[in-house]
């Protein structure tokens, strides 16, 4: 289920999103779902990404108020998929 939108999807279609780090913790992208630790699910819209940003629900979701939302660009042409191994490698 999306955490914006709160709509059902198949996994194939949500972007899990993990908080990495316990000095500085922030949220990333866990491409391979793989990552230890309670994920959130978000679509891969501009719609949802600024909804979700809007109303802090990276934060409620993830249970961890310390870690600042994933500071994506929301522009409508932006594909977040793109950017998922860029984000990845940081």
């Amino acid at each position: 289920m999306c955490i914006a939108c709160r709509r059902r999807a198949p996994q194939t279609q949500l972007l899990r999103m993990v908080v990495r780090g316990t000095d500085e913790p922030r949220i990333v992208v866990d491409a391979d779902r793989v990552l230890p630790g309670r994920g959130a699910w978000i679509h891969d819209s501009a719609a949802c990404w600024k909804k979700a940003r809007a109303k802090r629900a990276f934060a409620t979701a993830l249970r961890s108020p310390g870690a600042p939302g994933p500071d994506l660009p929301c522009d409508e042409g932006w594909d977040h998929r793109k950017q998922v191994s860029r984000m990845d490698s940081v």
